[in-house]
C-alpha cells in the first residue's frame, strides 16, 4: 500500500504540534521524521507517565495527541480518560504493536480518532490528515449552529419587541406564532391564540369569513390590507396581511401586522354623522388636520392646528396644493403615493414638509379618502416626529462614540503594558550611563517620548470613560476661581478672561483634577478659535431639567443639574463638523497643530463624571459648550494641596512576592525591587505563586499581584495566600481600566492599587508605602 506523498497531502509547511506519549523514544523519533517526510512543520513534546501526560494537556495546546498502546503502568485508554476530562477536543491516536477489533473497537468508543499499527507507521500522516480535517469540520458545525442559534435568538427577541401586534398564519390561516403586543391587544393568552384559525382570533366568529385582508391575500396572492371588526372584543383594527412564500416560491403562510384603530373608525363615523362633531374632531383637534383633492391636491380645508403649526394663514392654505409644502428637493412621488389608495383604505407614511419661515419638519400624515363637498377627498392628519428623528440621530451619535471609546480603551491597555516595560528599561540603562553621555542623552529621549504616549492613553482612557477617577463633593464656583491665574498665562493678552459665578450654587461630585482638565482643556480649544483675539466667558448656574427637555435628548434624566457654561466669540463650527468633535483624533487644526484628543478628553471625563455636554455654533459666531452635572447635595470637601510632601523610602529588605504573566514586566519589576534590596520571589500566574508560596521558608511580607490573569485570578490568589501568611500586604497591578475591575468584582473598598504603566520609582514608592502602611 502507498501513502500521500508531500506534494500530494497539500499540507507542506502546515505547523503540527504534537503531544507523543510514550516510553520507546526511538519510536518516538521515527514517528516525527514520517511526518516531517510528509510535509507538517511538526514540533513535539513527550510524556512517559500519566501525570506527566495529565500536565501537558492542562499547560499547553496541542493539534494532535499520539499515544502508545502501553506506557508506563497506564494504557491509552486510560489517557482517553484523561484527555476527557479536560474537555479539550484534541484528536487521539493509539499506536499499538498488534490490536484485534475488539480493542479496536473499545478505542473508537472511547474516543480515539484513529489508531496506526506500528509495522505499518508510514500510514501515521494519513491519520493525523484525516483527525484534522474531522475535527475542523466539529468545530465549523459547531459555529454554524451557534451563528443559527443566535440568529433565531435575535429574531425572537426583534419579533417580540415590535411595538404592533403582529400574527404569523401558516397557509390554512391558523397561527403559529404571536408577539407579545398582539397578546395583549387581543386580551388573551397564548393558549388561546396559538393554533387557533385567523376568524376565531381576529374577527371573534365560529366561522370563516369573507372579505376580510387575510381571505383577500389567500386569493389573490398579494399584500392585502383592509378593517376587521372584532365583535367579541369590540375593536376595529386595521390589518394589514402579507403572503408569505418558502424557497420554491409556494405559498407557506402569512404575516399580519394589526393597528387598534377603533377609536379613530368611530370618531371618522362621528364625523360624517354630524357637523357639530365633525368641528370637534377637525377644527378643535390639537393635530394639524386637512382635507384635500384627490386629483388637483389642492387644499378644501385646513384646521387652527394646521394654521398654527404650519405658519400659513387659512387664506394662503386654501390658495395652495399639497405639493407646496414640500420641499422642492423631496422628489418622492406624490402622485404615485396617492394612486395606491382605494376607497376605504386608510393610508400612512412619513413625509418632510416645509413651514412658511423655510423650516422642515419630518411628520407621520394619516390619510383617509372621503367625500368632501361633493368632491373625491382625501382627509389628511400630521404629527410632527421632528424631535424624534433627533433624538434618533443622538441616539446614532451616542452608540458610535460607545464603539469608539471601547476601541480606545483596549489600545489603551495594550499600550499600558508595553510602556511599562520601556520606561522601565530605560529607567533602570539611565541609571549605569554617565550623565551627560550620548547614549544616556538617547536613552532620555526615549523616556521623555514613554511619558508623551503614556500621557496619550490617559487621555484614551479619558475619552472611553475607563480611568480611575476619586470623586469628591465640590464648589465648582472654587475650581473656576482658582483656575483664574493659570487659564490667564495660558491665554494670549488679546483674550479676554470673563468668570460668572452662580449665586448658592448646588454642588457636584466629580475628581477635581479631572474637572480641571475639562476647563482647561475647553480653554484651549476656545483660546484656538480666536487666532484675532476675542472673550472667553465662563459661567456656573443652578439648572433643572424639566422632563419635557429630558425628552428631546437622547439618554437624559430629568431633575437638578449644575451647569457650566464655556463660550467664545471665535470662528464658530458648521453643521457638518459638530458631529464629530468629540470623536478621538479628529481636529480642525493644521498638521501638527493639535492630536485631537483634547475634545474627546473633555467628552469622556463628563460622561464618565454623570454630566452631559453639547455644543452650540454657527460659523462666524463663537462656540458654546454647556455642561451639566448632577447636582449632589452633601457638603463640599475642602480640596488638599496637591504640592503636599511625602515621607518616601524607596528601599527594603522584606520578601516581595511578583506576580505578573507577561514576562518581560514581570522580569523588570522583579529588577526594580531587587536592585532596591528586597529579596524577590516570582511567578508566571496563580497557581505558580501558590506553589512558590508554599516552598517559601520565610514570611512573604508583600503579594505584588496583576488582578487579571488567567486560571487564578488576582483577588482569589491573595484570599488563598491570606490563610498562610495573615499579615502579608497586598498591592493589586493592571493594565485594564477601572470599569474591567469592578465588572470582575476584583477590588474590595480600600484595596491598594497600582494602575499601569508605572515607573521604576513609581513601583519602589509604592512598595514601601503599602509596607509601611499600619
Amino acid at each position: 500500500m502507498s501513502f500521500p506523498t508531500e506534494s500530494q497531502s497539500g499540507i507542506s509547511g502546515q505547523r503540527l504540534r504534537v503531544l507523543m506519549v510514550g516510553n520507546d523514544s526511538a519510536e518516538t523519533e521515527r514517528m516525527a521524521a514520517v511526518l516531517k517526510r510528509t510535509g507538517y512543520a511538526l514540533s513535539f513534546d513527550t510524556a512517559d507517565q500519566l501525570e506527566a501526560f495529565r500536565e501537558r494537556l492542562l499547560h499547553c495546546e496541542y493539534d494532535v495527541v499520539i499515544c502508545d498502546h502501553a506506557f508506563g503502568a497506564s494504557t491509552a485508554l486510560e489517557a482517553l480518560e484523561v484527555l476527557r476530562e479536560t474537555q479539550k477536543d484534541v484528536p487521539f491516536i493509539v499506536v499499538t504493536t498488534v490490536l484485534g477489533d475488539e480493542a479496536a473497537v473499545d478505542y473508537i468508543k472511547a474516543g480515539a480518532a484513529d489508531y496506526v499499527l506500528k509495522h505499518r507507521i508510514e500510514r501515521m500522516p494519513v491519520a493525523v490528515g484525516q483527525a484534522l480535517r474531522e475535527r475542523a469540520t466539529r468545530d465549523e458545525v459547531a459555529r454554524l449552529r451557534g451563528v443559527i442559534a443566535a440568529g433565531k435568538r435575535e429574531w425572537e427577541r426583534t419579533f417580540d419587541s415590535v411595538p404592533d401586534p403582529v400574527l404569523l398564519l401558516d397557509h390554512e390561516g391558523r397561527v403559529r406564532r404571536a408577539n407579545r403586543a398582539a397578546i395583549e391587544t387581543l386580551q388573551k393568552t397564548f393558549a388561546q391564540v396559538i393554533g387557533r384559525p385567523c376568524h376565531e382570533v381576529l374577527h371573534g366568529q365560529d366561522h370563516p369569513c369573507a372579505g376580510c385582508p387575510h381571505a383577500e391575500a389567500l386569493e389573490c396572492g398579494q399584500l392585502r390590507r383592509g378593517d376587521i371588526l372584532n365583535a367579541r372584543a369590540d375593536k376595529i383594527f386595521d390589518a394589514a396581511c402579507t403572503p408569505l412564500r418558502d424557497s420554491s416560491g409556494q405559498l407557506s403562510g402569512f404575516v399580519v401586522v394589526l393597528r387598534d384603530v377603533t377609536e379613530r373608525r368611530r370618531a371618522e363615523e362621528a364625523l360624517r354623522n354630524s357637523e357639530a362633531q365633525y368641528r370637534l374632531l377637525f377644527e378643535d383637534n390639537p393635530q394639524p388636520m386637512w382635507v384635500f383633492d384627490r386629483v388637483s391636491l389642492a387644499f378644501l380645508a385646513v384646521n387652527d392646528a394646521a394654521v398654527a403649526h404650519y405658519g400659513y394663514s387659512r387664506e394662503e392654505f386654501l390658495q395652495m396644493n399639497l405639493k407646496d409644502i414640500r420641499p422642492p428637493q423631496d422628489a418622492r412621488p406624490l402622485l404615485d403615493h396617492l394612486a395606491e389608495s382605494r376607497s376605504g383604505i386608510q393610508m400612512a407614511g412619513e413625509w418632510r414638509h416645509r413651514r412658511k419661515d423655510g423650516s422642515i419638519l419630518d411628520v407621520i400624515i394619516t390619510q383617509h379618502p372621503i367625500t368632501f363637498a361633493g368632491k373625491s377627498a382625501m382627509l389628511g392628519l400630521a404629527a410632527d416626529i421632528t424631535d424624534r428623528k433627533i433624538l434618533e440621530q443622538q441616539l446614532l451619535q451616542g452608540q458610535k462614540m460607545e464603539g469608539i471609546g471601547r476601541l480606545a480603551a483596549g489600545i489603551a491597555h495594550d499600550f499600558n503594558n508595553l510602556l511599562t516595560v520601556i520606561s522601565g528599561r530605560c529607567a533602570l540603562l539611565c541609571d549605569k550611563l554617565e550623565p551627560g553621555g550620548r547614549m544616556r542623552n538617547s536613552v532620555e529621549e526615549i523616556m521623555k517620548a514613554a511619558d508623551r504616549a503614556a500621557a496619550l492613553t490617559r487621555q484614551l482612557l479619558a475619552f472611553s470613560r475607563q480611568q480611575i477617577l476619586q470623586p469628591q463633593i465640590l464648589d465648582l464656583n472654587v475650581i473656576v476661581a482658582g483656575m483664574g491665574k493659570l487659564l490667564r498665562r495660558l491665554l494670549r493678552e488679546d483674550i479676554e478672561l470673563v468668570t460668572i459665578c452662580g449665586n448658592e450654587l448646588g454642588r457636584i461630585k466629580t475628581d477635581p483634577s479631572q474637572i480641571e482638565q475639562v476647563i482647561m482643556n475647553l480653554a484651549v480649544n476656545a483660546r484656538d478659535a480666536m487666532p484675532q483675539g476675542g472673550k472667553l466667558t465662563l459661567e456656573t448656574s443652578n439648572v433643572n431639567l424639566d422632563p419635557a427637555y429630558a425628552e428631546t435628548r437622547y439618554h437624559v434624566s430629568s431633575g437638578p443639574y449644575i451647569l457650566l457654561a464655556v463660550s467664545d466669540t471665535g470662528i464658530g463650527m458648521d453643521e457638518a463638523t459638530k458631529p464629530h468633535i468629540f470623536e478621538p483624533f479628529f481636529t480642525t487644526k493644521e498638521r501638527g497643530k493639535g492630536t485631537g484628543l483634547g475634545l474627546a478628553t473633555v467628552y469622556g471625563i463628563v460622561k464618565q463624571s454623570g454630566g452631559y455636554i453639547w455644543v452650540y455654533s454657527e460659523p462666524g459666531h463663537g462656540a458654546t459648550f454647556k455642561i451639566y452635572f448632577p447636582r449632589a447635595d452633601d457638603p463640599a470637601v475642602v480640596i488638599a494641596d496637591s504640592a503636599r510632601q511625602h515621607h518616601i523610602f524607596s528601599r527594603g529588605k522584606e520578601t516581595v512576592l511578583v506576580v505578573e504573566d507577561e514576562p518581560s514586566l514581570r522580569s523588570i519589576v522583579v529588577e526594580i525591587l531587587q536592585s532596591s534590596g528586597y529579596h524577590v520571589l516570582e511567578a508566571s500566574n496563580g497557581a505558580d505563586a501558590l506553589d512558590v508560596a508554599s516552598k517559601e521558608g520565610h514570611a512573604i511580607h508583600l503579594l505584588m499581584t496583576d488582578i487579571v490573569m488567567p486560571g487564578i485570578g488576582g483577588r482569589e490568589l491573595a484570599e488563598r495566600l491570606s490563610v498562610l501568611y495573615p499579615k502579608m500586604k497586598i498591592l493589586f497591578t493592571s493594565g485594564y481600566t477601572d470599569d474591567v475591575v469592578i465588572r470582575h468584582a476584583m477590588l474590595g473598598a480600600g484595596a491598594v492599587f497600582l494602575q499601569k504603566p508605572f515607573s521604576p520609582e513609581t513601583v519602589s514608592r509604592k512598595v514601601r508605602e503599602v509596607l509601611d502602611a499600619g
